[in-house]
């Protein structure tokens, strides 16, 4: 399957890991920095589950940032997808 656009694409930085937690994911208007991330007023309420659902568990995952897998949650608003994961 050919996708078009910007992907998500988390991988764990050595062999022998696999993903085990999904300690933030927002698709909106997030803001932070690792560890301490925020949503903004513009935020998905399921992208943590769409991002554990599709990367727990495994050593590498990839998804296409789009309202098509995380939903709509404001009109006219450019938004972005911050996620931060946890191998082990």
């Amino acid at each position: 399957m050919q996708r078009y656009g910007p992907e998500l694409r988390l991988e764990c930085p050595k062999d022998g890991l696999v993903i085990n937690s999904i300690k933030f994911a927002s698709f909106g208007t997030p803001s932070g920095t690792c560890g301490s991330y925020s949503h903004g007023e513009c935020s998905s309420t399921q992208a943590l589950s769409v991002v554990q659902e599709a990367c727990i568990g495994v050593s590498s995952c990839s998804m296409p940032m789009s309202s098509n897998y995380f939903g709509k949650p404001c009109t006219g608003v450019t938004k972005s997808l911050t996620v931060e994961a946890a191998c082990l």
